[in-house]
């Protein structure tokens, strides 16, 4: 059973890699990760996203995340457009396996479509620190990064 899950899993994820190789899976509620399985300096992020309720009705538009440290160290991540993501007034969430890094201090969305996207907040989990809150609530701009960086107060 773990392992026709384990393949299922993998079936639906979308890789991608910049400057961190990263792997993105849209969790199921019921779904739980062991990080002891993990090897060593590898981690899970836990990304959940609220779509704001005056965002378009759904999405088909591609949206790469982008989280970081202070350091410049970087995780990039990108979902399928055509699984039904960010749809208006939605929370996904996400984990993300990728290489350790510091504590996340940005996040940035590149959005490229037509349909627009409006994302209303974003939540990073991190195992070696607090989860930090990113308020978004902006209109995403086609092609260009748009995001929040408090990495400054660091």
């Amino acid at each position: 059973m773990k392992s026709l899950t384990l393949i299922f899993t993998f079936s639906i994820i979308a890789t991608f890699s910049h400057a961190t190789p990263s792997l993105l899976v849209t969790l199921l509620h019921t779904q739980q990760i062991n990080e002891t399985a993990l090897s060593s300096g590898s981690c899970i992020y836990k990304i959940i996203i609220t779509t704001s309720c005056s965002s378009p009705r759904l999405t088909t538009d591609a949206i790469d995340i982008l989280i970081g440290d202070a350091d410049g160290t970087q995780i990039f991540a990108s979902p399928d457009p055509n699984t039904g993501l960010f749809k208006q007034c939605a929370t996904d969430i996400f984990a993300v396996h990728a290489d350790c890094i510091g504590k996340i201090c940005n996040m940035h969305f590149v959005s490229v479509g037509r349909d627009g996207w409006i994302p209303e907040t974003a939540i990073v989990y991190h195992r070696d620190y607090p989860p930090i809150t990113f308020n978004f609530d902006s209109f995403l701009p086609s092609g260009g990064p748009f995001g929040v960086n408090y990495c400054e107060h660091y």
